[in-house]
């Protein structure tokens, strides 16, 4: 099928003021029907999403992430090489203001909290007793006043190495790679405020010029290497693990996608922005009972985490997790699925989307590890069930954010048409096809265009005539385009 058949089958029973107007800016997808109902995390999504009225799948992968940000410094899943990929997501997830994003992500990264509380308080409680300390002259085994200091001095590093590193909310690039020196190049990024990526993308600098530092979160996906060399202070040099959790209002999407300018970066990130229900809550509603006992059930599951909290383990010390041969041919079956829409012009060949295409082996793998570990299961091998449901949960989000693209103008028709049009906005005169192509060849949406751009143009220009979006005129023998009357 060529492109210009695409669109013809993209507008059958839509005008074309249908397209430019529509402001439908949320996908809706169904994670949960491929885990099992005694899961954990399922259970506990619909417990939430009970108690705040957001979107249960919305719920889900927000859990699904902030569990990976602890799971992803004790484990690792193994590619069928051997080599090491680091179980950690990123994620970046759309609700309006006042749609309880916080207390959703704190239900999340409770029983963490609770652990280091914990953990705080028994150090404390040493301390207390070795500063209250009084030797008996007749006990043989005191404490001489050397021993004491260094016992002191030692429950002090560890309580400063406790009360760091667990999640970060807000941090520049350059802050973000300073926090790696205390917790062996790990960080765990998660906020409800989009403030998280205007700091940690570098776009609080106020200054489009300046080059993002995103070196930190880029390596930070595959356990990648970062050795910088910083002159006003000391840099990290290490393997860099780590999981980001952006639950912000709309726009957060927009703003990963321009950060990423071709480095790839957002195409590490799974997104979703699902329809919110403000407007139709109801404030007065009884609460459904769900039992007490999924919240402990989640917090056993994170129990696997105490450890790491007060010693943390290089990559190359972390628990190996296994998929089996037949469970390589599932992931594989799928990628051969999509790798015909990678093709120049396919399905998945837009800059915003290949690059995720072509990584949904990691994401599914990272997928099923955390599944796999949340359903109290610690066997070095994840079972097919939680295979077949990451490919599908990686599926669904990687067609949701196909349409969602297209929706918001990032791609498409829609982005196409009002690149376009914009060029007569301030000046109606007519125009020929190489001054349009000439003109819009390097802009967005065109630019991001893996195929023939000019093709491309060529294609949308004949397309906007055939809806009555533009007029010909064709002067001395040469065709102008012109908007339509």
């Amino acid at each position: 099928m060529s492109i210009g058949d695409k669109r013809d089958s993209f507008f059958d029973n839509k005008t074309h003021n249908e397209i430019l107007d529509t402001e439908n800016k949320y996908c809706l997808v169904d994670l949960l029907k491929y885990v099992d109902d005694k899961h954990v995390l399922k259970a506990l999504s619909r417990k939430v999403a009970v108690e705040t009225d957001l979107p249960v799948n919305t719920v889900f992968l927000a859990g699904l992430a902030t569990y990976s940000a602890m799971a992803s410094r004790k484990y690792v899943v193994q590619y069928s090489n051997g080599d090491a990929l680091p179980i950690g997501i990123y994620a970046v997830i759309e609700q309006p203001s006042g749609t309880s994003k916080s207390r959703c992500l704190t239900t999340f990264q409770k029983p963490f909290y609770n652990m280091q509380k914990s953990l705080l308080r028994a150090v404390k409680k040493e301390m207390d007793v070795l500063v209250a300390y009084k030797p008996d002259q007749e006990e043989a085994d005191n404490l001489s006043k050397e021993e004491l200091t260094l016992k002191l001095d030692e429950l002090k590093k560890k309580q400063e190495q406790l009360g760091k590193g667990l999640f970060v909310t807000n941090a520049t690039p350059e802050g973000l790679e300073k926090t790696l020196l205390d917790t062996w190049g790990y960080f765990s990024a998660i906020s409800s405020e989009q403030g998280l990526f205007n700091s940690l993308l570098g776009n609080s600098y106020g200054n489009d010029k300046k080059a993002n530092n995103n070196d930190v979160m880029l390596n930070g996906f595959d356990g990648g290497y970062v050795n910088s060399i910083r002159v006003t202070r000391k840099g990290y040099n290490g393997n860099v693990v780590g999981s980001i959790v952006c639950f912000a209002q709309s726009g957060s999407i927009e703003t990963v996608l321009k950060a990423s300018n071709g480095t790839g970066l957002s195409e590490r990130f799974l997104m979703l922005t699902e329809p919110h229900s403000l407007g139709k809550r109801n404030h007065k509603k009884k609460q459904i009972i769900i039992a007490s006992f999924v919240e402990v059930n989640y917090e056993s599951a994170c129990k696997l985490f105490e450890s790491i909290i007060t010693e943390p383990k290089n990559l190359d010390q972390l628990y190996n997790l296994t998929i089996d041969e037949a469970g390589f041919e599932l992931i594989n079956e799928y990628r051969n699925k999509l790798e015909p829409d990678l093709i120049d012009g396919g399905r998945f060949s837009h800059i915003s989307l290949r690059g995720a295409a072509s990584k949904i082996n990691m994401q599914i793998m990272k997928i099923a590890a955390n599944l796999h570990l949340l359903d109290y299961d610690t066997q070095s091998k994840i079972p097919e069930k939680h295979i077949i449901a990451a490919i599908a949960i990686a599926n669904e989000l990687l067609e949701a954010n196909l349409k969602l693209c297209k929706e918001k103008g990032i791609m498409g028709i829609k982005a196409e048409f009002t690149a376009i049009l914009s060029l007569f906005e301030n000046n109606p005169r007519p125009r020929t096809e190489r001054n349009i192509i000439q003109l819009k060849f390097q802009k967005i949406p065109f630019k991001d265009f893996s195929g023939c751009k000019s093709s491309l143009i060529r294609k949308t220009l004949a397309e906007m005539v055939k809806q009555r979006l533009l007029a010909i005129i064709v002067r001395e023998d040469v065709i102008h385009y012109t908007p339509a009357q």
